[in-house]
């Protein structure tokens, strides 16, 4: 049975592990192009911000840091590839490894969102 496991599900999860860092970039492009649309609509700062925020919202990002047109958005991910792969190598005890490392050890992802520059968006 180990052996099936290793080799079906451990090039499953490196597939999906380098698909979902792609998808990443896609998204970060999508969030850019969003908050450069917004940045120059005629909207307000205030609504421009309130914008930004719930499409960040509505991503499952959660702002942590707010002032002057800067705040800073971040979101702990979950990479099904990379449970994949813990799974492949060292079955249950690999599941519970990484669900260990997700819930205490993994940092969230942090987005720096700055709209008074021409960079709107950097990944910290």
């Amino acid at each position: 049975m180990t052996t099936v496991i290793m080799i079906f599900i451990l090039p499953i999860g490196i597939v999906i592990y380098f698909w979902d860092k792609k998808n990443y970039r896609q998204a970060l492009e999508l969030f850019e192009s969003f908050i450069l649309k917004i940045k120059d609509s005629d909207l307000s700062d205030d609504n421009i911000i309130k914008n930004i925020e719930m499409m960040f919202y509505k991503n499952d990002y959660s702002i942590i840091k707010l002032k002057n047109g800067h705040f800073i958005a971040e979101k702990k991910h979950f990479n099904i590839g990379t449970l994949l792969i813990m799974f492949g190598l060292m079955n249950v005890i690999g599941l519970v490894l990484y669900l260990v490392f997700y819930k205490f050890f993994l940092k969230p992802r942090q987005l720096l969102i700055d709209l008074k520059s021409d960079n709107v968006l950097k990944a910290l």
